[in-house]
């Protein structure tokens, strides 16, 4: 019989962290599982470390290619999967033991749900927050995301028949947003559910992607806003004020790019069209009026955990 649980993991490069990530995976409570692993063209010691969890009798299913991105890679390991419910992980990610367990439980009990997430640690250095306050959304979630999308892709699992129609599933253009595309058009005809126990842990450091290429999440989200227009019936009326909002976020995002380069007029260029829509966007335009140093500050500190995607 095929598992129940399918996890994707995707590796590039990946031997500074994996290993824990790994270990995390061993230890779930919930052993009904297989994992893909789709190895990106990496260069370094990721297939020997792989080798090592596999030879400790984990049912692992390895896979290398030369580097496609990971969009191509996600895509992959999607194919290979044969659980009734899939889950992702990254090279640079740990989740708690009871994670899996909890999320098959919802899934068994509620077979009205597709897409399930859960709360989660920030971790920086030896530090740990939780990233989540308060109760967030479940059932219809899709308006709400569009504002505020709470996601880590490390917490999501779907139900894979959930997707099965699906002619796109991870876009390969996009290089930061491609969970983001894929489970919002999921939930545009699904139910989800979330788990406010923190059940993983989301690493930051330098070299994650979306460190990286911060700078090209409004392009994309213009890019996956324009798909939707296409291809899910109904999307701007029914949620033209949640995508007025989301305008007003990437505007902020391409504010934030231009006070970086100290060029204040063009940040407000990008904010104005948006003081309207909500009242942190005219305090976003008011402090464009200040030295950048300071609206980066003051951003910093007022806006963390808000306009953050």
């Amino acid at each position: 019989m095929p598992p129940k649980v399918s996890i994707n993991l995707c590796c590039y490069n990946s031997e500074r962290f994996l290993e824990d990530t790994l270990k995390s995976i061993g230890d779930q409570t919930f052993r009904d599982w297989e994992l893909i692993v789709v190895n990106d063209g990496s260069s370094d010691s990721t297939e020997a470390i792989v080798d090592g969890f596999k030879a400790r009798g984990f049912p692992v299913s390895y896979h290398y290619q030369e580097n496609r991105g990971l969009g191509y890679s996600r895509n992959r390991a999607l194919e290979l999967s044969g659980g009734d419910y899939v889950v992702f992980i990254d090279h640079d990610d740990i989740w708690l033991p009871e994670k899996l367990g909890k999320q098959v439980d919802v899934f068994e009990h509620r077979k009205d749900i597709d897409f399930i997430y859960t709360n989660y640690f920030i971790q920086k250095g030896e530090r740990r927050s939780v990233a989540l306050k308060g109760p967030q959304p479940d059932g219809e979630v899709f308006d709400h995301f569009l504002r505020r999308y709470p996601v880590s892709v490390l917490t999501a699992a779907i139900r894979k028949s959930a997707i099965s129609g699906f002619e796109e599933r991870f876009d390969t253009k996009l290089r930061l947003c491609e969970e983001y595309d894929l489970f919002m058009r999921l939930l545009f005809y699904s139910r989800a559910a979330y788990i406010g126990e923190p059940l993983a842990v989301y690493r930051i450091h330098p070299d994650r992607a979306s460190t990286r290429f911060i700078d090209e999440w409004p392009d994309e989200m213009e890019d996956i806003i324009g798909k939707y227009k296409k291809v899910l019936e109904g999307f701007e009326g029914k949620h033209a004020e949640a995508l007025r909002y989301l305008y007003g976020k990437i505007g902020y995002y391409r504010a934030r790019a231009a006070m970086a380069e100290k060029k204040s007029e063009k940040a407000r260029e990008y904010l104005r069209p948006y003081i309207g829509v909500d009242p942190r966007f005219v305090v976003l335009y008011i402090i464009t009026f200040l030295p950048s140093v300071v609206w980066h500050k003051v951003v910093s500190i007022g806006s963390k955990g808000y306009f953050d995607t």
